[in-house]
Parts: structure tokens; C-alpha cells; sequence
């Protein structure tokens, strides 16, 4: 059964009389738009900044250090044990690198040594890696070559084709020592693990602990990572391996995740009072609406003129004024959003430096994912549809003769 004919010429009239009534008090709809477009400008931008400042902390530190997911021994967490390494499984390496939802899987030996350079010496996490897996142009090279973060380089006072030693423990208690030549620094955008960290390649790092045919871990890291948790619980169930655990970034370093969960809740604190804010304007909008036109509404109602075109009319006055808003703003937004991601806000002064010294560049990328443009849209669709509830009453309320 189709809808009677009439219904739909009632309903495109009181689209067209509502259009028109935007044009009738031009102040008073411009005020509206304006406060929509600012409110979802606002909180694209805000939104945006707070979630690709937590984007950038766990690129930085889980998809260029530790991985979404760490595949390990048992005993190797928390100490990073070395003794704990697991034999190497090519088969099952291959097999996991093949599933759909991996973008990758890479073994790799892990320990702590000292380095000792010409202007002296420094703790380091000495990371043999497999560079071909690892996607990253460091790690090939001829044997002995060795990368350092740029912190640690100018800590040894060395630069590219200069020499380090390296002496710690090795597999089982061998003792573990070595030359290396620096072939380049290694950047992740973490200032406080650059400080820290060496790289050299797989083959290098097992000859030089002595765990040959041994790796302390793999890393996994999956193709979509906002999916990442999903996928560490499937793949140990479709690629088991005895004797190891599996463990997402979130399990390993429970106190970065609490941290971006708190702030993101007081984030999202900040912008439902925004929220509020906006929605009392647009409610003050209505009133001034429905006061201006009680008269109107009264005589319009005398005339023949259904309460239900009227309402409906109204109701679409209120919603336009949501939806060309949402579009200003969020237009608005996205461009603000496009210039920062080419060229990031970057801090200054003390703020920057104790931003430097938490371990991380003081740098605030915007997020670009589109779903904070539409959720943010839609929820302020959302508050105008429910503010245009007064104005809707208000003409079902009216009495068909105004007396003033």
C-alpha cells in the first residue's frame, strides 16, 4: 500500500514554506547556522587533534618498537628474558604471514648490552630485526652494520662509518661482545627510546648473543590496527604454537592504555559541554521562533491551514538550519583537519620540552578518519531534531484565535 497522494503534497509543501521561512528573519537564521557551524567545527578539530595525538603516541611506540602483538616464550615477559627465546619456526612464520588480516610478521632477537663509542658509553636495547619483513630500510647492510638512534649516536659521539663495541650477556650466560660500524640512525619519533635503542640485522644479533637459531619474539602487526584485538584472539586459535604466549601492545603496557582511556574520556567530558552549551543556543533559537510567530501560527490555523502542514513545516525549518550548519562546520572542519595533517602543529618552549622529556615529538597530528566528521554531524542533527520538539508542540497548542 502507497501512501495517499495528498500526504506527499503535504509533505513537499512544508518543505518548500520551510525553506522560504529561513529567508523571513535572515538575523535569526544566520545566528543558528552559525552556532551549529561553530559547535561542529569545534568539535571535528578538538575531536581530531585528541585522537590523532593518541594515534601518533602508538604508531610511535607500538607499530615502529614493540608491535601490535608480541609473540613470545613463556618467562620472557616482564624481565624481556633472553634465556627465554624460542626456536625459530619458519613453517609457522610463513603460514601467519599469509593470513589475510597480517600486514606482518617479523621474528626478532632482543637483549641489553653496553655500547661504547669515542665519546663514551650507554645502555642500549640492541634489536636484531629481519628488515625485508620489518618493512623498514634499516637492518640490510653488510655484516657488522649497526643503526642508532640519533639520542644514543650523540651519546657515543659517533656518526655514520665510526665504530662501536658492544659487550653484555649473551644466550645461557655467554658472554656477548662485539664490533659493529654505524651505518645510519634509526628515527621512530620517540626522543626518549631513540636515546636506547640499536638496531642490527636478525643474523647479526644471533651470532652476536650466541642464540643461534633462536628468536625472543615475533611481532605481528595486523592491516587494519583499529582491529587489532580481534585478530590477536584469532590467530593464536588458526596458528598455534606450544609453549608461547600472546600478548596485544595493550597487555604489555597497561599504563600507556589507561592513560589515553582516561584523557579520552575527559575529552569526551569537554565536548558533551559543548554540546549542552549549543543546545540551550538552539533552544533559545526556537523560543525566539515560536514567540515572534504565536499570531501567525493562530491566524494560519483559522485560515484552514492543518496543524500537522504547520508542524511539519516548523520541523523542517529547524532541521535545515541543523543540516546547512552541519555542513558549513563540518566542511569547515575537514578543511582545518586537511591543512594540519600537511603541516602539523608543532609546540614550543616548555611545553614542547616536557612534552620531549614524557618521550614523545612535540608534534599534534590531527586524525583523519572520516567518522568523526559524520558522528559529530549526526549528533548535532541529532540535538536540532530534538530542540525542534518545542516549536512542534507550540503549533499543536496554538488556539485558533490570537488574543495577544
Amino acid at each position: 500500500m502507497s501512501a495517499h497522494p495528498s500526504f506527499w503534497m503535504g509533505f513537499r509543501l512544508s518543505q518548500r514554506l520551510a525553506w522560504r521561512n529561513l529567508g523571513r528573519n535572515r538575523r535569526r537564521s544566520a545566528i543558528s547556522l552559525a552556532a551549529v557551524a561553530f559547535a561542529l567545527f569545534f568539535a571535528v578539530v578538538m575531536r581530531s587533534l585528541q585522537l590523532g595525538v593518541y594515534g601518533h603516541m602508538i604508531e610511535t611506540l607500538v607499530g615502529n618498537v614493540l608491535g601490535y602483538t608480541e609473540v613470545a616464550a613463556d618467562g620472557y615477559w616482564p624481565l624481556q628474558n633472553l634465556d627465554a627465546a624460542m626456536p625459530e619456526n619458519p613453517e609457522w612464520l610463513a603460514a601467519v604471514e599469509q593470513d589475510p588480516q597480517v600486514k606482518k610478521a617479523a621474528p626478532r632477537v632482543s637483549g641489553f648490552v653496553w655500547l661504547s663509542g669515542a665519546a663514551g658509553g650507554s645502555v642500549a636495547q640492541l634489536v636484531g630485526i629481519d628488515a625485508q619483513r620489518e618493512q623498514r630500510g634499516i637492518g640490510e647492510g653488510p655484516a657488522g652494520s649497526i643503526w642508532l638512534g640519533p639520542g644514543l649516536a650523540r651519546q657515543l659521539g659517533v656518526s655514520v662509518g665510526d665504530s662501536v663495541v658492544g659487550l653484555g650477556q649473551g644466550y645461557q650466560g655467554s658472554l656477548a661482545n662485539g664490533a659493529f660500524v654505524v651505518a645510519g640512525e634509526v628515527v621512530i619519533g620517540n626522543p626518549e627510546l631513540e636515546k636506547r635503542l640499536a638496531v642490527l640485522s636478525l643474523t647479526d644479533a644471533q651470532q652476536f648473543y650466541g642464540a643461534y637459531g633462536l628468536w625472543t619474539s615475533v611481532v605481528l602487526s595486523p592491516k587494519d590496527p583499529s582491529d587489532h584485538r580481534s585478530v590477536a584472539d584469532r590467530l593464536p586459535k588458526d596458528y598455534p604454537l606450544e609453549g608461547v604466549q600472546w600478548r596485544t601492545w595493550e597487555e604489555r603496557m597497561p599504563e600507556l592504555d589507561q592513560a589515553i582511556r582516561a584523557d579520552s574520556t575527559g575529552g569526551l567530558v569537554v565536548l558533551s559541554v559543548l554540546y549542552v552549551v549549543i543546545g540551550f543556543g538552539l533552544f533559545g533559537t526556537m523560543l525566539m521562533l515560536v514567540e515572534e510567530r504565536r499570531r501567525e501560527f493562530s491566524m494560519q490555523i483559522a485560515l484552514g491551514v492543518s496543524r500537522r502542514l504547520l508542524a511539519t513545516t516548523v520541523f523542517f525549518e529547524a532541521t535545515f538550519l541543523a543540516l546547512l550548519g552541519a555542513v558549513l562546520g563540518g566542511g569547515a572542519g575537514r578543511l582545518a583537519m586537511e591543512i594540519m595533517h600537511r603541516h602539523p602543529l608543532r609546540l614550543r618552549g616548555e611545553l614542547a620540552e616536557a612534552i620531549v622529556r614524557q618521550g614523545w615529538a612535540p608534534i599534534l597530528p590531527p586524525s583523519m578518519d572520516p567518522s568523526i566528521l559524520f558522528t559529530h554531524g549526526f549528533l548535532i542533527w541529532m540535538l536540532a531534531v530534538a530542540v525542534a520538539v518545542w516549536p512542534v508542540r507550540a503549533v499543536f497548542k496554538a488556539p485558533t484565535v490570537y488574543r495577544g
